[in-house]
C-alpha cells in the first residue's frame, strides 16, 4: 500500500510519521512472544503455556522435512510457501 507522491509534495505526511512512530514504540515494547514487555518482565505475573498446532506450519514443515531428506536435495534459497485450498468436515460442524 501506498501514496502516489506529487511533485513538490512530502513522501512522508505528518500523519505517516506519527503512525510509523507509534509503530516503532509497539514494536520496542513488544516480546518475540507477543506480549508487552511492561507485563511479561514482571516476576509477579504468571503465564500459562498453551500447545497448539498450527496446520499450515505443520504443512509447511512436512514439505520443508520431506524435501531435505530426499537425496542430493539442495535446498538453498528454496522457499515453501502455503496456501489454504479448502476445508474438510470436521465431526461436530
Amino acid at each position: 500500500m501506498g501514496r502516489a507522491v506529487p511533485p513538490g509534495e512530502p513522501e512522508w505526511t505528518q500523519e505517516d510519521t506519527l503512525l510509523a512512530i507509534e509503530w516503532q514504540r509497539l514494536q520496542d515494547e513488544t516480546c518475540q512472544c507477543g506480549h508487552l514487555l511492561s507485563e511479561s518482565l514482571d516476576e509477579a505475573n504468571e503465564y500459562e503455556p498453551k500447545r497448539i498446532t498450527c496446520f499450515a506450519c505443520q504443512a509447511k514443515e512436512r514439505a520443508e522435512r520431506a524435501a531435505s531428506e530426499r537425496e542430493g536435495a539442495d535446498l538453498s534459497g528454496h522457499k515453501i510457501t502455503v496456501t489454504l485450498v479448502g476445508r474438510r468436515p470436521v465431526v461436530g460442524d
